[in-house]
């Protein structure tokens, strides 16, 4: 049996339908709360048999503090997926980003060692790659790092070292790095926001990023578990994009004026005047240094290790952006049952001009 965590997310949900459709019996772990008619609803944009697929999950509330709440989730258990992650750009959760990255990552293969589970595979982020080791030292041991990382990049790199740690102690364990995923479902939580901000704001940035299909980030993790490829780390990339191209072919496929690019002199004259700023807009909080960087940087990675090892053909950033657009708007017209039979980017302008700039 196969154990998922961050099973409703938008990358953990498609590697439990892909795990299902080949047959595998899956518990699936989440939060008590968790909204799983969204997972279910975002299953139909990816198979004709999306709820006959989703009656066969076993699911369960996991609790990463609770050594007993590990221990029943594991029990019976032979692999898991640890997609489990928080992914916040604002300050006020940054605390709990590293606590439920790091704590909660290492009381997980604590468990696995100890229930000898067979194959794990955790799922960390192609930013990491971007981290200075020697300056990540100093933050360690002095308190001195001059980089802005964000926390959850900071959490990522302490979880991989604690793999490769578990992976000496014996626990059959590979590390996946995607870019940017680029998916359909929980588009408010995670990386496809993007797809939001840039529907509904002309502003982009100057960086750039390495960027990927959920779909294929999923159909890799699976078959590298299923070829028992462990000890290596694969960074899964199918292209390097900036922002402003991205939000320049998303906003042209839903028939929107151009972006603009607002660059890091203009974030950083504003990040200055925060204070007044949320004043009238409470997301001026965002204008952090870590965040600046974040959008100003250029991360970019290649994909060739993984292609090349499993002869792997990824869809284009253009595909992915039709495809989830296409449902991106579905989801949103269902849910204002807006008019039935209209052109789609016509609807689209109808029901969210007014968030438009």
């Amino acid at each position: 049996m196969v154990l998922v965590t961050g099973a409703t997310g938008l990358l953990g949900r498609l590697i439990v339908l892909e795990l299902i459709k080949k047959g595998e019996k899956v518990r699936a772990c989440k939060r008590s709360g968790s909204n799983l008619a969204d997972v279910k609803n975002s299953y139909r944009y990816y198979s004709s048999k999306a709820d006959v697929y989703f009656d066969l999950i076993d699911w369960v509330d996991l609790d990463f503090s609770n050594h007993q709440s590990l221990y029943d989730a594991l029990k019976d258990i032979t692999e898991v997926y640890h997609c489990a992650a928080k992914i916040s750009f604002d300050p006020k959760d940054w605390e709990e980003v590293l606590e439920t990255g790091i704590v909660y990552t290492r009381n997980l293969l604590r468990a696995c060692l100890q229930m000898r589970i067979k194959k794990f595979l955790f799922v960390s982020s192609a930013a990491t790659l971007h981290i200075d080791k020697k300056d990540m030292e100093l933050r360690i041991n002095e308190n001195q790092s001059k980089k802005k990382y964000s926390p959850y990049v900071i959490s990522k790199y302490f979880c991989e070292k604690m793999v490769w740690s578990a992976h000496k102690d014996g626990l059959n364990a590979v590390i996946i790095n995607p870019g940017m995923i680029i998916g359909s479902g929980n588009w408010e939580k995670e990386n496809s926001q993007l797809l939001d901000v840039f529907l509904k704001s002309r502003i982009t940035f100057p960086g750039g990023t390495s960027c990927v299909d959920v779909r294929d980030v999923s159909t890799l993790a699976v078959r590298l578990m299923e070829e028992n490829i462990f000890g290596e780390q694969f960074y899964i990339s199918a292209e390097n994009a900036l922002y402003k191209d991205l939000a320049y072919e998303l906003r042209k496929t839903a028939g929107l004026s151009k972006p603009i690019i607002i660059n890091r002199k203009i974030l950083n004259i504003l990040k200055y005047l925060r204070p007044i700023l949320k004043i009238v807009d409470r997301k001026a909080r965002f204008l952090t240094d870590e965040n600046i960087e974040f959008v100003c940087d250029h991360q970019y990675h290649s994909g060739k290790k993984i292609k090349s090892k499993m002869q792997y053909h990824f869809y284009s950033a253009s595909e992915s952006i039709h495809f989830h657009y296409g449902n991106y708007l579905n989801k949103k017209f269902n849910e204002k049952n807006s008019i039935k039979t209209l052109n789609k980017n016509k609807i689209y302008r109808q029901y969210d001009s007014k968030h438009m700039i």
